[in-house]
């Protein structure tokens, strides 16, 4: 009797049920046939949620008593956990709606709502009195801000008389006179002994300490009086007429 592989056999891919297989009973060959192998029976009933909860999952168990074989059905459990965001304050998610420029506005703890933008756009007032500085621009170089006839108005203009230039040492010690036409710095005559008056006055009472210079004499019309405490020094070689 030749001998071939299983492997080597044509496949049945669509058997009847009739077809015979090889069993082992105890040491002993017997055959059986396919229809006879496994039957509806051999199999428990299915649960009653098995096609309609497909959150369950069931599979079938094998158990031996007393050499009885014995198939039951095992509801998995399922140990998955379940994610449950957390609704605490600083857990909440957005709300939704909103529209554009709005913004996220505190309403209570941890909760927020959407709210329209109410802020006060400022708006400089224009009247007198808080008017901004009028622009320089290069035309403007040397002029003078000059407050005009109505309330309100100020524009850049020329200086009435320009200022003569200043100088270090031609005009220290100067003072600006004008012409009605133009200014100019003139020098204070300290040593003038004239005067265009009739006459010249002094204060009859001397009330604080004075000294002539030395080399210099002095002239006062009298009578004059000297405050308690006062005194005039007259440096040696001078002189102080009182006439």
């Amino acid at each position: 009797m030749s001998s071939i592989k299983v492997s080597a056999l044509t496949a049945k891919t669509s058997p009847s049920g009739s077809e015979e297989l090889l069993i082992n009973d105890g040491g002993i060959s017997k055959k059986i046939t396919i229809s006879n192998a496994v039957t509806a029976t051999d199999l428990p009933t299915a649960p009653s949620g098995i096609t309609t909860d497909t959150n369950k999952e069931y599979n079938l168990k094998l158990t031996d008593s007393g050499g009885t074989e014995t198939l039951t059905w095992v509801e998995e459990t399922d140990n998955d956990t379940v994610y449950t965001h957390p609704s605490t304050a600083g857990n909440k998610h957005i709300p939704s709606g909103g529209s554009a420029g709005e913004f996220l506005k505190y309403s209570s703890s941890g909760t927020a709502t959407w709210a329209s933008d109410n802020d006060t756009v400022y708006t400089h007032p224009t009247t007198d009195g808080n008017l901004h500085v009028p622009a320089t621009l290069t035309t403007n170089n040397g002029k003078i801000l000059t407050a005009g006839s109505t309330a309100g108005s100020i524009s850049w203009e020329n200086a009435p008389v320009s200022l003569p230039t200043q100088s270090d040492p031609t005009t220290v010690g100067k003072y600006l006179q004008s012409d009605g036409t133009a200014a100019s710095w003139a020098t204070v005559d300290t040593d003038s002994n004239t005067t265009t008056k009739g006459l010249y006055e002094m204060a009859n009472t001397i009330s604080a300490n004075y000294s002539i210079t030395s080399g210099n004499n002095a002239l006062t019309a009298g009578p004059i009086t000297i405050n308690t405490g006062v005194s005039v020094t007259v440096p040696t070689g001078s002189t102080w007429v009182i006439a």
